[in-house]
């Protein structure tokens, strides 16, 4: 065992020489520098590879990291940019509204609220002279059976067989002297037929004569009567005017109360007696309170019962003579509501209003709501009377000056 310690060192520690020592250290050292190069190498590799994969990406995955790297400085600034526009919001309301004091400046209601006539008349637009149209379309030569047909559709739409008549032969003789051969180009021509038809001369109310001007409005119950004075009283105060309204109707229920709530909204002046008072008296007062506080116009109110028509036509004319005497020989304002829905019965009640207070015009109401409208021919031309207004709707702006280019070119496509 000692011979195997010696020589084999068992038991004890072999010392290195130092020749050893530095080899191990020197080996060491190669190992290391080997692993740290290594290390280096993929380091940098990766590094390469990241690059690339950098230089490879999409525009639009550019554009991401782009954003993402300066979105928080994109959002601190919109930020700001949006607090100075909210700034800048809450100094200009400031300026308008301290302006609006100190100017009265009214806000101007939204755009639309005059609606066009041609998106009122919609109805007739699109039913009757719609088809008309289309009637010509379909046609494909100029002859007797077209002029027949036409003569059905108009007298359909309200016209009436007296005024289909005349329009047709007038189209009749305008084709001819046109030398048209294309049954297309009748549309047009009877466009232009029609129109002539319809009175343009003194269809303005007359109310700028010196003094007293006078409108007395008849028509029978549910024509609109009640609300088109009020219309027409508003409208008069607004171009600066002093109304005076009477009411005149003291038969029907509630006719008084209603009139005066329209006056009120039409900062008017009403003059009205007990339900059941004579309308004569009702008018003779009205004439007088408009004399003595200088009005410019007083709007007669009048009855509208036609079931019993004898009555209702001597009170009628009971009530013209009394406005004769005072205004003299001045003439005044004699108007007809009627229904534009009734069709020929208003063609009717306008022959016998006429008998009595001698018409000076009418105004047709609810226009907007049919899709005939051929009363207005049929009325302007049978009684030579003008349309001073046509209404198209419940809206106080909704009662319309009657044009009758205007209406033609509403009522045709």
């Amino acid at each position: 065992m000692g011979i195997l310690k010696k020589i084999f060192g068992f038991g004890k520690k072999k010392e290195k020489i130092p020749e050893e020592i530095e080899k191990e250290k020197v080996i060491y050292e190669e190992k290391k520098a080997e692993e740290v190069k290594k290390v280096i190498e993929e380091v940098a590799k990766d590094e390469f590879v990241g690059e690339k994969k950098e230089v490879e990406k999409k525009p639009e995955e550019l554009e991401e990291s782009k954003n993402e790297v300066s979105e928080e400085s994109v959002e601190e600034k919109a930020e700001k940019l949006k607090l100075e526009e909210e700034k800048v919001e809450v100094e200009n309301e400031s300026i308008d509204l301290k302006q609006n004091e100190e100017k009265e400046i009214v806000v101007p209601k939204k755009k639309g609220f005059f609606t066009s006539l041609k998106e009122k008349l919609s109805k007739s637009r699109e039913g009757f002279f719609g088809k008309v149209k289309g009637f010509f379309l379909g046609r494909s030569v100029i002859d007797d059976e077209m002029y027949e047909d036409l003569e059905e559709m108009l007298i359909q739409s309200d016209i009436g067989m007296d005024m289909t008549l005349k329009i047709v032969g007038a189209l009749e003789k305008e084709v001819r002297s046109r030398g048209i051969k294309d049954p297309k180009e009748v549309y047009g021509v009877l466009k232009d037929v029609m129109e002539n038809f319809l009175i343009e001369e003194e269809n303005e109310l007359k109310t700028e004569k010196p003094g007293l001007n006078v409108i007395l409005v008849v028509g029978v119950n549910g024509v609109g009567k009640t609300t088109t004075i009020g219309k027409i009283a508003s409208k008069l105060t607004k171009e600066g005017k002093k109304v005076i309204v009477g009411a005149g109707d003291t038969f029907r229920a509630a006719a008084i109360e209603q009139l005066e709530e329209w006056t009120i909204r039409a900062g008017a002046e009403i003059i009205k007696h007990q339900q059941g008072t004579d309308p004569g008296a009702v008018v003779f007062d009205t004439l007088k309170a408009a004399e003595n506080r200088n009005a410019d116009v007083a709007i007669i109110d009048t009855a509208g019962r036609l079931h019993n028509k004898n009555n209702l036509m001597k009170e009628l004319e009971k009530i013209n003579r009394i406005i004769e005497k005072h205004v003299g020989d001045s003439s005044y304002e004699s108007i007809l509501v009627i229904d534009g829905t009734t069709g020929q019965n208003g063609l009717n009640q306008a022959k016998v209003f006429n008998e009595v207070t001698k018409l000076t015009g009418f105004i047709v109401t609810k226009l907007d709501g049919t899709a005939k409208g051929g009363i207005v021919f049929a009325i302007s031309e049978e009684l030579k009377k003008p349309i001073k207004f046509i209404g198209v709707g419940e809206g106080i702006e909704d009662l319309r000056p009657f044009k009758p280019k205007e209406y033609i070119d509403a009522i045709f496509e």
